[in-house]
């Protein structure tokens, strides 16, 4: 798991994910990364961080902001789809839940000593999108 730290953005899997939001105009991207953690198939690690990922920016056009720091062409694309995504916010959550209930990614992180601060993460950003 390539992660420095337990927040939505802090890895390289999702980083890369958001080079290729900032070539959108759209939420299609977002949209999609949701529907993929609720797919019925296995849960990876890769695609529930993702998801997470798209939740966090997706909470930012609510403009409901956490703790993440977004660099100066992730805060300009956000500011460009403000208000934007209401509409999949019901999906993140469930999204959400499915990650903390059966992902891999759950399952690494209860391997490593952080946790219990991922989980905190986790229903800080849910509460972030109710």
């Amino acid at each position: 798991m390539g992660a420095w730290g337990y927040g939505s953005l802090e890895n390289d899997t999702v980083l890369d994910w958001v080079e290729e939001l900032l070539e959108t105009e759209d939420l299609s991207l977002i949209s999609e990364s949701i529907e993929m953690a609720l797919d019925d198939r296995y849960l990876d690690a890769d695609t529930a961080s993702i998801a997470i990922g798209s939740v966090e920016i997706l909470a930012a056009l609510q403009n409901k902001l956490g703790n993440e720091k977004y660099d100066d062409e992730l805060e300009e694309w956000i500011n460009r789809h403000k208000g934007q995504g209401k509409e999949l916010l019901l999906k993140a959550q469930k999204a959400l839940e499915r990650i903390q209930l059966e992902s891999e990614l759950k399952e690494l992180w209860e391997e490593s000593e952080n946790f219990e601060n991922w989980i905190e993460a986790m229903k800080e950003l849910e509460c972030r999108i109710k």
